[in-house]
């Protein structure tokens, strides 16, 4: 059976995507009013950070953030007051629960200096527009079913579908096109053990999986080109992930098959399987571990100076360890501290690669707009043109969003996190119950000179230190710093609307690279729906 279908060129103006934004715009006429007439006890959402909570995984309806050169929209499960209306989708009868859905984003996006005008360097009769202006929509519909068959089994399962696409070219020149494709479709069994203390989840299908903050295991689709949305992220789940979730108490334990929803024009053939094992001794302070294998994948991995490896992928261990905690809960609430540790390797391409990162937060509460500010440091190893050995850490699928995982605003289109190491600081800022103020700096260098950032560009020859050579990479580790502030407003607590700005400064590694370096620019306004 086939589950997509290619949009045609006007695929934004479709008319079944012009019928649901107008029940949306109607909506959201509709609610403004009520707004001064909620409870101002409402608590808004923040963006996510490493401190938050793994969502369940038996919970299949993993929220979708709009996310721009690095911006995000606040998490959609907004917590409201005690007297919370009943939820018009949810609909419920003896034994079984019904739930309907629907999410959507328009955001329109815009930037100036793209790739801080490298392209003039490296490809000058590429004719590629360094200022450019494009919008992004999408929406998806869905329902989840669960039914308790007897009082030890739970039977569940849902769908839905996505419409996503680009009015005007992107920053990789796509745009004019979308997707119409199933984005979840699973069915599962919750069964409660013997002893009453244990569970085990058994599910299939299209569905979402993540492991820890999303460092490495997040998001399981490719968005972006033939698809659209480049930046707002409408596909998240694994095209297949078969996941076993034995749980008790604070303690559980998965064992997980990924297989990527991948772009049809580039398509890796990427399939992993591995286990994790979690303890929560309390809430929003897990520890875990997990182990992956990818035993087939044609992702290629380009080596220092320039070498590539076919099938690089192909092979690859990952050992990943992540933790946060508060040790002073007590006397402290408000701190954190965060981190996680990752070891890669491949016997068969002699590859050892590594990754760590570092945080620590205070949220403020008593204070006036209760700040919450947080420090991290993060490293992600490179190729060091000097060994034979293969050093350049795989990234896989993580969370690419500015309170987790990106590196840089705009720079995070250029910096996969691989072969880099970044410092970020960022502040929250609470202005009253329904508006919110975000501030993030990323300072971003390289971990190796002379060796690939992302996929190997800027190759060029070096004479430096001997015989003339080819390579890649920057000759100056520093290779930005990035500025990224946000405003959110809280119209309802399903519709959230979205300002951000992104300036990327090019460091000395760039500049070294190109005679007229421009700062790169962005700024996006983002409407973002969820029922």
């Amino acid at each position: 059976m086939q589950t997509k279908q290619e949009l045609p060129t006007s695929c934004v103006c479709h008319p079944s995507l012009a019928i649901v934004w107008l029940f949306i715009v109607l909506a959201v006429v509709g609610s403004v009013p009520s707004v001064a007439a909620q409870d101002r006890s409402l608590i808004p959402p923040r963006p996510q950070s490493l401190l938050d909570s793994q969502e369940s995984n038996d919970v299949n309806s993993d929220s979708t953030s709009g996310i721009l050169t690095a911006s995000v929209t606040p998490e959609s499960e907004a917590k409201a007051a005690p007297a919370t209306p009943k939820d018009p989708l949810l609909f419920e009868s003896g034994s079984t629960r019904v739930k309907y859905s629907l999410d959507a984003v328009f955001q329109q996006s815009g930037v100036t200096g793209s790739w801080w005008n490298l392209s003039e360097q490296f490809a000058p009769d590429a004719g590629y527009k360094v200022d450019r202006a494009w919008a992004e929509t999408w929406i998806k519909p869905g329902i989840r079913v669960d039914t308790s068959a007897t009082n030890w089994l739970t039977l569940y399962g849902g769908v839905s579908y996505v419409g996503s696409g680009n009015i005007g070219e992107d920053v990789f020149e796509q745009g004019n096109r979308g997707l119409w494709g199933v984005e979840d479709a699973y069915l599962g069994a919750r069964f409660q053990l013997p002893d009453e203390e244990s569970s085990l989840n058994l599910s299939y299908g299209r569905q979402p999986y993540k492991i820890g903050s999303g460092m490495l295991i997040s998001v399981g689709a490719m968005n972006g080109f033939e698809r659209g949305a480049t930046t707002t992220f409408a596909r998240r789940a694994w095209e297949e992930a078969g996941i076993v979730k034995w749980t008790r108490g604070p303690l559980s334990l998965d064992g997980f098959y990924l297989n990527p929803n991948e772009l049809r024009s580039g398509d890796t053939n990427t399939r992993l399987a591995g286990t994790r094992l979690e303890l929560n001794p309390a809430p929003d302070q897990p520890l875990g571990i997990a182990y992956f294998h990818v035993f087939e994948s044609i992702f290629p991995y380009v080596a220092a100076p320039i070498r590539l490896i076919p099938d690089g992928r192909e092979g690859l261990n990952t050992l990943h360890v992540y933790g946060r905690w508060n040790p002073l809960k007590d006397d402290y609430p408000g701190w954190h501290v965060a981190g996680d540790y990752a070891h890669q390797w491949n016997d068969r391409i002699q590859m050892a690669a590594d990754a760590y990162n570092a945080e620590t937060g205070y949220a403020f509460a008593q204070l006036p707009l209760t700040p919450r500010l947080v420090y991290a440091f993060r490293s992600f190893s490179g190729d060091d043109p000097g060994t034979t050995r293969y050093e350049k850490f795989d990234p896989l699928f993580y969370e690419g969003s500015p309170p987790l995982w990106a590196t840089g605003s705009n720079g995070s289109f250029s910096f996969l996190n691989s072969n880099v190491l970044a410092h970020r600081i960022s502040l929250n800022l609470t202005l009253n119950p329904q508006n919110f103020m975000a501030f993030y700096y990323w300072h971003v260098r390289a971990n190796e000179i002379n060796s690939p950032v992302q996929f190997g560009q800027a190759g060029r020859i070096s004479a430096s230190g001997g015989e003339p050579q080819l390579v890649a990479g920057v000759p100056d580790p520093h290779l930005s710093d990035d500025f990224y502030v946000e405003y959110t407003r809280v119209i309802s607590p399903q519709i959230f609307l979205t300002a951000g700005f992104a300036v990327s400064v090019p460091g000395q590694g760039l500049r070294e690279l190109v005679d007229n370096p421009r700062t790169w620019t962005g700024g996006l306004v983002n409407l973002t729906v969820k029922y």
